[in-house]
């Protein structure tokens, strides 16, 4: 009795934190939302006081600063509908927005050193560049000005 006891109790200890990463793991468009969506409609006027709250209360600044990442303003269904109708595919399975969104871009400054990552803001209208999966924005992703390619910010 004790040994299935003491057993039943091993196997729950070592398969329970494995069940828990397995149930924890984002999908892509889970992990896009977090990233790179805020719904919230009152965000903060001040572009660089902005990042400096969003990027670590979104988990990009955990193990390293994340150099750029850009954050879309706007309902969740409407950044959805660039996948379908409300956007134009440019290549693959990227598409940009037939409409502008409001963004801003959070780049870090020559002081970010981790754990004190240190971010500049800049906030503008304009079309976004999605990849999409099954319908979903997977990444977002940026035009190059100088090389006319998408860069893909993960």
């Amino acid at each position: 009795m004790k040994t299935r006891l003491g057993l039943g109790l091993l196997l729950l200890f070592f398969l329970l934190p494995a069940c828990l990463a397995v149930a924890g793991r984002e999908t892509p468009y889970e992990k896009f939302q977090r990233q790179h969506i805020d719904t919230s409609g009152s965000w903060e006027t001040d572009p660089n006081r902005y990042c400096n709250l969003m990027m670590p209360r979104r988990k990009m600044t955990v193990s390293f600063c994340k150099d750029l990442n850009s954050f879309i303003h706007g309902e969740l269904a409407m950044i959805t509908t660039v996948c379908g109708s409300g956007g134009t595919r440019h290549h693959k399975n990227f598409y940009y927005s037939n409409s502008p969104f409001q963004v801003t871009d959070c780049q870090t400054t020559g002081a970010s050193l981790w754990p004190r990552c240190v971010y500049r803001g800049d906030i503008r209208s304009r079309r976004i560049c999605v990849a999409c999966e099954n319908g979903q924005p997977v990444h977002y992703a940026r035009p190059s000005l100088f090389y006319q390619q998408i860069r893909i910010i993960l």
